[in-house]
């Protein structure tokens, strides 16, 4: 059933723009056949009521990251598609996909590598990609170790029985024929023990963006540290499994910029976070919630940040082998609510059919007349919400973005609801495009100009420093603040923030001279300066 369409929406719609099919379809032999399949399959789907229905997500511990990204899940069903997420905690991937198997649940998120053997058996399908996980390899600074195979007969804390975690550390030591002692215990407790040098070292698995418990657990422990895992484990993992890891990097300071942990780039593993389900799951059901997915992607990137600059469809299948035939459809094709109107432009025959009853109709021409008004209302209402905005433009672009893009949202809605022609749509569509065209570009010149300013500003900082360290000191908070003003317009991302305070930071501490600070004011402000910058790139 398609919901939210109405059944004089549709008959509207296909009225227009078929006349030409009239000649052509009475003398064809199958004409009164065609009619009568065509309207009562019209009739079918129109009569389908807009009703609310739920599906079940098997997850993670409550407050974990999987649990947090079902939540999302049923966020972006309940906003397009009016399905209700049931969350159910678990234990991790392992747990998740049993119950997938036995009908416990509807979908299960579980990490690629867990799920690679039972999408290849064909026991389940993929839906999306929803993240990539890291293999995190951590122990304490001050141990003897190395690198990954280091830990060959040590004991190692791997998370509990069922988690995603346990299943990759074992796909790590079968890989190097390794063997080590293993410890399932719970996220909190790995670090008690690990801190207390009851296990050697703690794997987990997450993504870097969205295990917040992690990141303060490296920013209240400065003792840890990431361990490499050697390239030949790399190499022989992505070759022999490509569809469950590929090669990573932790780049310096992912977790903490003073000191950087890392302190130098890391090597590890990756391996995606897939949302799967049975391949004979109701496929009304699976397209709705992937297109519910591709089409509030970007509320996504808190867990999979790549999807803030690349292309959604591409990065939610990107590396899938195994993917449910409903989803492929809607990542090749769009909202599934369209189905209707695909199988109208492609059907000439059912075209021309139900221009027969239309033309035999004075209440179909009645209708034709009025949503071709309507249609040309539209037209001009968009064009001066366009002019309205565009006085927003110099002055306020982003304002001006927000404004067109809620207005090209209402005309996406307004044509899967059957409210407006393809042709129509279209038209509205290249309007609204050009001018989103023209607010993405004057946004990022004033990026582009900003961030200039910006390191023109720390130039001149640093030319001050060397000549007058307490002129320059005083001129610290205007520079923060020009760095946070850069991070909450968007002007950089939290990369580049970091950059730019730990490039302040570095050349006040070697630019200046200790013995040239004059007295405790400038040493004061510089200790503030230092602490204010970690709090902030904390943040």
């Amino acid at each position: 059933m398609i919901p939210e369409l109405s059944s004089r929406r549709i008959w509207a719609n296909l009225l227009d723009n078929i006349a030409s099919r009239y000649i052509q379809f009475i003398c064809r032999p199958k004409a009164v056949f065609l009619l009568l399949s065509g309207l009562a399959g019209g009739l079918l789907l129109s009569s389908c009521s807009s009703h609310s229905s739920s599906i079940t997500i098997s997850s993670g511990n409550t407050g974990s990251y999987y649990y947090s990204l079902a939540e999302q899940i049923n966020d972006s069903t309940k906003a397009t598609v009016k399905i209700s997420v049931k969350n159910l905690a678990s234990q991790g991937s392992q747990e998740n996909l049993e119950r997938l198997r036995t009908h416990k649940v509807d979908f299960a998120i579980v990490q690629l590598d867990v799920a690679n053997e039972a999408m290849r058996k064909g026991e389940v399908k993929a839906v999306a990609i929803l993240a990539n996980e890291y293999v995190h390899i951590i122990t304490l600074k001050d141990s003897s170790l190395k690198t990954f195979t280091d830990l060959q007969g040590k004991r190692v804390a791997v998370d509990t029985v069922g988690s995603g975690m346990s299943f990759t550390a074992n796909q790590l030591l079968k890989a190097n024929h390794m063997s080590f002692q293993l410890d399932h215990s719970s996220f909190h407790e790995a670090f008690k023990k690990l801190k207390s040098r009851q296990v050697s070292a703690y794997i987990y698995v997450g993504s870097l963006g969205a295990s917040k418990n992690l990141r303060q657990k490296f920013l209240n422990n400065p003792d840890l540290r990431l361990l490499p895992i050697e390239s030949s484990l790399v190499n022989h993992l992505t070759v022999f499994a490509p569809g469950s890891y590929q090669r990573a990097t932790f780049p310096i300071g992912t977790y903490t910029s003073r000191p950087p942990v890392p302190n130098k780039d890391v090597p590890t593993l990756s391996t995606g976070t897939v949302l799967v389900t049975r391949p004979k799951m109701d496929r009304q059901k699976v397209a709705s919630v992937t297109w519910s997915i591709l089409s509030t992607a970007r509320t996504y990137s808190q867990f999979y940040p790549a999807l803030q600059i690349e292309e959604p469809k591409d990065l939610l299948r990107k590396g899938i082998f195994y993917i449910h035939p409903a989803a492929q459809e809607v990542f090749e094709h769009g909202d599934p609510r369209m189905a209707l109107m695909r199988y109208w432009e492609n059907n000439n025959d059912l075209q021309s059919a139900i221009f027969i009853l239309g033309s035999t109709s004075i209440l179909g021409l009645l209708l034709r007349q009025w949503h071709r008004q309507k249609s040309k209302k539209m037209v001009t209402t968009t064009a001066n919400r366009i002019n309205e905005l565009k006085s927003l433009l110099p002055d306020h672009p982003q304002q001006a973005l927000d404004g067109i893009e809620d207005l090209s949202q209402e005309h996406r809605l307004m044509f899967v609801e059957g409210a407006v022609t393809t042709e129509v749509y279209e038209q509205l569509r290249q309007k609204t495009q050009t001018f989103t065209d023209q607010c993405r570009k004057l946004l990022e010149q004033q990026r582009k100009k900003f961030v200039m300013e910006t390191l023109l500003l720390l130039d001149e900082w640093q030319a001050t420093l060397q000549t007058n360290p307490e002129e320059a000191l005083k001129k610290l908070s205007h520079i923060k603040q020009q760095y946070r003003d850069m991070l909450l317009s968007d002007q950089v991302d939290i990369e580049a923030y970091v950059e730019l305070m730990q490039l302040t930071l570095i050349s006040l501490m070697t630019l200046v001279p200790k013995h040239s600070y004059n007295g405790t004011n400038d040493v004061e402000s510089e200790q503030t300066f230092e602490v204010n910058s970690a709090n902030s790139v904390d943040t």
